[in-house]
């Protein structure tokens, strides 16, 4: 039951993270923004300055998923588990692009705005295809995008540390996964100009790793609490309120008391929402920029009428998520996965 209990935790962190990062997203883009903003000022910069922080949850969440998804399995081929996970991401992201790509261009002549995203040539959406539009200096065509280029090279991050430090006691990839930790927090997370590489968040992604690990043995739960405490002692060093929340998130991950659980209709919509996170996260924005075109064509200039608008927008924007979760990501993936596992099994023999 501890399990189920630690998987709700994780569920509903992940939806709180998921709202709140695209509450940051209807602050900061459109003209509903500036609308609201003439009567409610103060909520207005608490969502564009407090609400994008919440992405902190989902990096150590992240690693979280990913440190059990590899606890005490042998990396043999590291390269078949990191292009698993290219294609367990970017299939659905591409087609995510694709439609938002569609969305501006029916906007274009609505919305005069500097964060509308210019039309896409094809070497731009080739390299956000092989997620590297940021490493390569090209517009990003989503507000998500950055953020799946940093979850896959994290993830990769990991597979190779596993493949490289693995043994049969563990002890050397614990070790290593909270050296890098603690460069991360002390050094490579403070350099803003990193933050399209996966160093700069592994400060969080790691907690995450390390958070799963804690409860395996005494000696790592032990290195996580004393990498931990190298977190404070970072903070201390330059407070950060993103690392912050990473390590209150994954301290809560740690002691989170073991209990048992009811699977109430509430709790399986938290389910559901948590896993149309990734969905929720990619098609935002397109509904964002739907919205403001149809905002201006309205003329409306009410900040109560923008508010009852962005909240309906929101409520389209987890309906589409739950939506196109169902039946677009969850299709192509199984798809994927089956036109690809005869190749995967032929490369690991």
């Amino acid at each position: 039951m501890g399990l189920l209990e630690r998987s709700l935790t994780v569920d509903v962190l992940k939806v709180v993270a998921a709202q709140l990062i695209v509450w940051h997203h209807f602050s900061a883009y459109g003209p509903m923004a500036d609308t609201m903003n003439l009567a409610w000022p103060a909520l207005m910069e608490w969502l564009y300055r407090y609400a994008r922080i919440a992405v902190q949850v989902f990096l150590v969440v992240g690693g979280y998923l990913a440190a059990q998804s590899v606890m005490n399995k042998p990396i043999k081929h590291p390269v078949v588990s990191i292009v698993k996970r290219y294609l367990r991401l970017v299939p659905f992201y591409i087609l995510a692009l694709a439609l938002i790509s569609l969305a501006v261009a029916v906007s274009r002549e609505t919305i005069h705005a500097n964060w509308l995203p210019n039309e896409p040539a094809a070497w731009q959406f080739l390299a956000h295809a092989f997620l590297a539009h940021d490493l390569l200096g090209f517009e990003a065509l989503s507000s998500g995008a950055w953020y799946v280029a940093v979850d896959f090279q994290l993830y990769a991050s990991l597979i190779l540390l596993c493949h490289a430090l693995q043994t049969d006691n563990c002890k050397p990839l614990s070790i290593g996964i909270a050296l890098l930790c603690i460069a991360s927090m002390w050094q490579f997370n403070r350099v803003d100009k990193l933050d399209i590489w996966a160093i700069y968040y592994f400060a969080a992604y790691g907690l995450g790793v390390l958070a799963a690990w804690a409860k395996r043995s005494t000696f790592d739960a032990q290195v996580f609490w004393i990498t931990a405490l190298l977190a404070v002692g970072a903070l201390w060093f330059e407070y950060r309120t993103r690392l912050t929340l990473a390590l209150v998130t994954a301290v809560w991950l740690v002691i989170k008391p073991k209990g048992l659980v009811h699977w109430t209709p509430m709790k399986r919509v938290v389910h559901r929402l948590s896993n149309s996170a990734y969905v929720l996260f990619l098609t935002h924005f397109g509904v964002i920029v739907l919205f403001s075109a149809m905002w201006n064509k309205s003329h409306f200039y009410d900040p109560d009428m923008a508010f009852a608008l962005t909240s309906f927008a929101w409520l389209c924007c987890v309906g589409v998520g739950l939506f196109l979760h169902e039946k677009a990501e969850v299709p192509i993936h199984h798809w994927v996965s089956q036109k690809s596992k005869e190749v995967f099994l032929r490369f690991a023999h």
